[in-house]
């Protein structure tokens, strides 16, 4: 790990919005709970994880990383 992890932009809850650590503009919360179209559309889902995972772990994420990740979100 390059020293990096989801919270820095996404933040410790994830029902709440974050802040992309370069840019510093918002990200829409990732539970569903709160933002219900945040995994429907699956070409923007692929396209975040290959940045989101280069730039947390330096390399492109597996399908049970991929999804781990998704079901993460719906425990909240």
């Amino acid at each position: 790990m390059r020293g990096r992890d989801c919270s820095q932009c996404h933040g410790d809850g994830l029902r709440r919005a974050g802040r992309h650590q370069r840019t510093r503009k918002p990200i829409d919360p990732m539970a569903p709970s709160v933002n219900p179209k945040r995994f429907t559309d699956l070409k923007k889902v692929e396209k975040w994880f290959r940045r989101n995972c280069k730039w947390t772990w330096g390399r492109e994420c597996n399908a049970q990383e991929k999804a781990d990740i998704l079901q993460w979100p719906n425990t909240l």
